[in-house]
């Protein structure tokens, strides 16, 4: 059987072969489809990749319903997104595309069949919401839907084949440039209302449950997840796994609380090892063993979940779990935690930060080691997590360490 493709050559294969792509499929430019006024019946939206990103997505989703009231709205995503997507409850089609457990060539075939089934659809509009991939724009133009929206920037060329475009700001919350690609930009920022939470019924829950009590948590346990993954795109935003280790260690002793380490099935060996090296019967591994309402579930009965910048920070945030959300290499300024109980810890650098959607969110620490997140201290973690669990309000100061070591100086003797 042919190995999965790994995030980061399709990454590369959407720079150099998308780049061939759309300077091939110029011509198809020519060859415009007219432009109906009629209301559209059918509406395409497509984002690939980020499950966090499709969490962030639904203000945009609620936009395209009011702005086509009598459309069937489909979502194009990755397989490993279906059932998030559709239990989002959001769309009334969810079309996906696998990459996984399959080599180039079955791939291309897949690609193949879907640009089929897209030109069978006959979309009246697409509404692309990856950044600045070429793949996606390909993808808008082949549909041969007449109306193609998508991101425009003069750094990075996408073969031009939008024809109606929003510039992506990049001081503006993602979920903001979102909605505002769905034309439904109003001068003001997104709260935590905006944002459909991904719900869970009593059989979710009682799966949570069953789950723990089988690691040896029971009902009666309080216990904090921690999340120290980040997704296979930016491993660089993964705070230290001996700081969480440290972490994990301080909740067992401190607030004699139970320790419930997450993550996908990729992603396992990694927490695991985490996990051997806190080496407590209350810290548990439970990677993997999830499905996305399932782990809904597992937040809202959390005391706390403390997490990297990823995906599962906004499922959390987006169902008003208590959550930090850890940052760096990234900004919470586009990539915050939306919820009424989230909050954002970061302590940037003078190079942070320094993931830029312009380049496919690639990493460029010049330290090699990300010193915006080993800046973050296990104390100001743990004191900030602690404060969350009791429902205390939180002013998180996001100065860089040595601006707030100036507070404790004594004037008297400057």
């Amino acid at each position: 059987m042919a190995g999965s493709i790994s995030m980061k050559a399709l990454q590369r294969a959407d720079q150099a072969l998308g780049l061939l792509a759309c300077t091939l499929l110029q011509p198809l430019k020519l060859l415009r489809e007219r432009e109906i006024e009629a209301p559209a019946r059918k509406v395409l939206a497509i984002k690939f990749w980020g499950i966090g990103s499709v969490q962030l997505l639904t203000p945009a989703i609620a936009t395209l319903r009011r702005r086509h009231p009598f459309a069937e709205i489909t979502f194009l995503t990755l397989e490993g997104n279906r059932e998030f997507a559709e239990r989002l409850d959001v769309f009334e089609r969810v079309l996906t595309l696998d990459v996984a457990r399959a080599g180039w060539l079955r791939v291309a075939l897949r690609i193949q069949r879907l640009l089929r089934e897209l030109r069978d659809e006959q979309f009246d509009v697409v509404y692309d919401f990856e950044f600045f991939t070429r793949f996606s724009s390909v993808v808008s133009l082949l549909s041969r839907a007449p109306r193609r929206h998508g991101f425009e920037s003069p750094r990075v060329w996408r073969g031009a084949f939008h024809n109606h475009t929003s510039v992506f700001n990049r001081y503006w919350h993602v979920a903001r440039n979102f909605r505002a690609l769905a034309g439904g930009e109003d001068g003001r920022n997104l709260t935590s209302s905006d944002v459909k939470p991904l719900f869970f019924d009593e059989r979710d829950e009682a799966r949570a449950v069953t789950l723990l009590e089988r690691h040896g948590i029971g009902e009666q346990y309080v216990y904090v997840v921690l999340n120290p993954n980040a997704g296979e795109l930016s491993l660089e935003r993964r705070w230290p796994a001996a700081q969480f280790i440290e972490l994990a260690q301080r909740f067992l002793t401190a607030e004699k609380w139970c320790v419930v380490l997450i993550g996908s099935a990729a992603e396992r060996e990694y927490v695991e090892r985490i996990a051997a090296r806190v080496a407590h019967p209350r810290c548990v591994n439970i990677a993997g063993e999830l499905e996305p309402a399932e782990l809904s579930a597992l937040f809202a009965r959390a005391a706390v979940i403390v997490t990297n910048d990823s995906g599962p920070m906004h499922i959390a945030a987006a169902i008003g779990a208590p959550t930090l959300g850890l940052f760096g290499p990234e900004t919470p300024v586009m990539y915050g935690p939306l919820g009424l109980r989230a909050r954002a810890l970061y302590r940037p650098t003078h190079c942070s930060p320094c993931i830029n959607v312009h380049h496919n969110k690639l990493a460029s620490c010049i330290y090699g080691e990300a010193q915006c997140l080993t800046a973050i201290t296990v104390d100001e973690v743990h004191s900030a997590a602690h404060a969350l669990a009791l429902g205390l309000e939180l002013e998180l100061d996001t100065r860089p360490q040595r601006d707030r070591a100036s507070d404790r100086t004594d004037p008297r003797t400057s």
